[in-house]
Parts: C-alpha cells; structure tokens; sequence
C-alpha cells in the first residue's frame, strides 16, 4: 500500500507541474491574441511558458504569487492571489460538498430502493427519474430552475429560494441541487445495477434458503459486497460535479473557485489562472487517490492483483 501511494503521489507531482505548464502557455497564446500581435511561432510559447512554470513554482512555497485587482470604481483594492485561492476554495468545496452528500443518500437509498423492488414498478419509475437527471445538462438545469422560482415568485409573490448570490442558507439550494442531479442519477443506477448483481449470485440465495430475513441478508451481504462499485461511482459523480462546477457557480453568481477561474481567464490573470487551476486538479486527484485507497481496503483481490500485502 505505501508503495502504491508514493507511485501515486509521483504522478500527482508529474500531472501538477503539466497543469501549470499547460495553463501557462494557454494564457500566454490568449494574451498574445488578445493584444492583436500575430505571432505563430509556437516554440516561442512553450519557452515562454516554461520559464513561466519555473517561476510559478519557485514562488510557490513562499506563497508569493503576486495579487490582482478586486472591485470596482473607489472600492479597487489589490489582494493577494492565495488570499484569493482561500477565500474562494472554502465556497467551492462546501457547495460540493453538500451537493455530493445530498446526491450520495438519495442516489444510494434510491438505488437500493429499485435493486429492493426489482421488476416493480417502484423500481422502473426510479430508473426512469434517473435518466433525465443525466441527461439534462448542467446549464440547462440552471436556468429551468431559475424560470420555475422566478414564475413561481411572479404569480404568488412568494419567494421560495434565491436564484443567485452567495450565503449559506437558501441560497444554496438551487445551485447544491443543480450540481447533485447528474450524481445523484448516475449513484442511483449503479447502485442499483451493483446491488441486483449481487443479489443473483448464489451465496445470497443460500443464505435465504437459511431462512435469513431478507433485509438482514441485503444490509449483511448484498450491500458491502457492492460496495467498491458504488465507491467507484461516487468517484465518478465527484468528477461529474467538479467538471460543472464553474457553469453551476456562473449561472447563481456563487463567487467561488469556478466563476473567479472564468473571471480570471477573461482578465488575463495567469498567475490566478495558474493557481485555480492547479487547486481544481489537486482536489481532483487527491479524491482519486483516496478512493484508490479505500477501493484496496474494501476489496482484498485488487491488493493481490498489485501484488501489495
């Protein structure tokens, strides 16, 4: 297992050092554009970009990262970049959070709920729910939502939810339920693929021959023994949620790590770029490896297949 992680932390380090790399000579080609200097010599942009990401990373450690302008008219003030990358992380990942715990119980309750019932018509109406929720695009989610309080509010005059802005009370939950639907319907379908498997194979039905109660047998046997498929959609649904999380926070004005990235980009800010980025793809894959991990303590085969201990 240790060797396992450190192989991991080495390709996190590679990956790292390609994020910022990359991000570099991005910003590098968009500020050449935006300028209006025609310049297609693209050898010159990866030099470029490489002394950029020596840079960048030199300065990483001290934390000296340089600032940018925040605000408008007199309220103009420079912050520094981590200050930033602080402020904004902490809103990002607690609306994922809360989306992902909110998509995680109802996904896997409802999941388990049709693989319970299979063949019902419980269970069929479950599956069906589930697709529109993978479906329907994220945007699209967004501003159905939006129209439905909005026409809501314009008919009753009583508003529900907020329909944008920041705060930890009912302004989280349209963008928490925008970015939990394609989560919650991809836990909620494997789930309940897993967890029917599971319940064919002959060792579930000689425990009913038993005479086991049946929701003793499915909460002993059925539901661990699904369990590193359900871990792995879960892995799955994280990547669905922080792929949509800069359009989720756009279209609420949630001032988090996506919409700052998006405005970053568009004000030519490549160190913040640089830094967004680079925290986008760290979450990324330090929540790969530590569902790596877990997948290894659950299933002792994939330990044998490593050849680990």
């Amino acid at each position: 297992m240790t060797r396992f992680v450190l192989r991991r932390m080495g390709a996190i380090l590679l990956i790292s050092l390609a994020i910022v790399f990359f991000c570099a000579l991005g910003m590098r080609m968009t500020v050449n554009s935006s300028a209006g200097i025609p310049d297609y010599n693209i050898a010159r942009f990866v030099v470029r970009a490489a002394a950029d990401t020596v840079a960048y990373v030199r300065n990483l450690p001290t934390g000296n990262l340089g600032s940018v302008v925040r605000g408008r008219g007199r309220s103009r003030t420079s912050v520094p970049v981590t200050t930033v990358l602080v402020d904004t992380y902490g809103k990002s990942m607690g609306l994922l959070l809360i989306s992902l715990l909110f998509a995680a119980v109802l996904g896997i309750g409802a999941g388990a709920l049709a693989a319970y019932w299979e063949g019902s018509p419980v269970s069929v109406g479950l599956l069906t729910t589930t697709l529109l929720g993978i479906s329907l695009p994220t945007f699209l989610a967004a501003l159905l939502l939006q129209v439905v309080e909005i026409t809501w509010y314009r008919r009753t005059g009583v508003r529900l939810v907020p329909v944008g802005g920041f705060g930890w009370d009912s302004h989280v939950v349209l963008p928490a339920l925008v970015l939990a639907a394609r989560p919650l319907a991809q836990l909620a379908r494997i789930t309940c693929v897993s967890m029917s498997e599971v319940a064919h194979q002959d060792f579930v039905r000689t425990a009913l021959a038993k005479g086991l109660p049946r929701r003793q047998v499915w909460s002993d046997h059925v539901l661990p023994n699904a369990a590193v498929s359900i871990l792995t959609a879960l892995g799955v649904s994280v990547r669905f949620s922080l792929g949509s999380l800069p359009v989720v926070e756009y279209f609420f004005g949630w001032p988090g790590l996506g919409a700052t990235l998006l405005d970053a980009i568009r004000m030519r800010h490549v160190n913040l770029v640089i830094t967004l980025a680079l925290a986008l793809g760290l979450t990324f894959m330090s929540i790969n490896l530590l569902l790596d991990v877990a997948y290894r303590k659950l299933d002792p085969r994939l330990r044998v297949a490593s050849g680990e201990q």
